[in-house]
């Protein structure tokens, strides 16, 4: 099994999420590119990630608008997604929507949003959020579990601890051995 990793909205690869992987994971089994959110259209972004994560058996994390890809990626591969943060509606964030974000990026975003819930996603959501307050409405609208955790939105308090627990429960989810049968 491998990681996807994708960072967040002006984020980096290697963001706190990354830092937690490498102490569960040895590095070469994670894949944690720099995104080009500014310069590239949610649709292409989708298809470049997609290609990653068809290549082999892989858990994708994401992190805010990470997790928005992360989420779309394991709809569409049936994988688990670990969402810290997520950003489920993108083009009603201010921080992207008064970036200089192309405004065909925006409505990109707005056409492509879930409004339903993926049953293999597993969230944790910040209770010291500033960047998306009042988030967990959202993820439990749009996740299977949502978990409430301490923390701000780049920052969850004990992130290793977390993502370990939810990787044990991905690990013991029947849906994931029959897909792996």
């Amino acid at each position: 099994m491998k990681i996807l990793n994708l960072h967040g909205f002006l984020g980096e690869a290697d963001n706190k999420n990354y830092k937690a992987l490498c102490n569960i994971f040895p590095p070469e089994d994670i894949i944690s590119p720099q995104l080009a959110y500014m310069d590239t259209s949610p649709q292409e972004l989708l298809e470049q990630l997609a290609v990653i994560a068809d290549s082999d058996d892989f858990i994708i994390v994401g992190q805010s608008l990470g997790g928005w890809y992360a989420d779309k990626l394991s709809r569409r591969f049936m994988r688990p997604c670990i969402l810290t943060n997520p950003c489920y509606y993108p083009h009603e964030l201010e921080l992207i929507s008064a970036s200089g974000i192309s405004p065909e990026f925006t409505e990109q975003y707005r056409s492509m949003s879930e409004y339903c819930k993926n049953e293999r996603s597993y969230t944790l959501c910040s209770d010291g959020d500033t960047v998306l307050p009042d988030n967990y409405s959202n993820c439990a609208k749009l996740s299977e579990q949502v978990v409430r955790v301490h923390g701000s939105h780049s920052t969850i308090e004990n992130i290793g601890e977390h993502i370990s627990e939810l990787l044990a429960e991905i690990k013991n989810d029947s849906r994931k051995a029959a897909i792996d049968a």
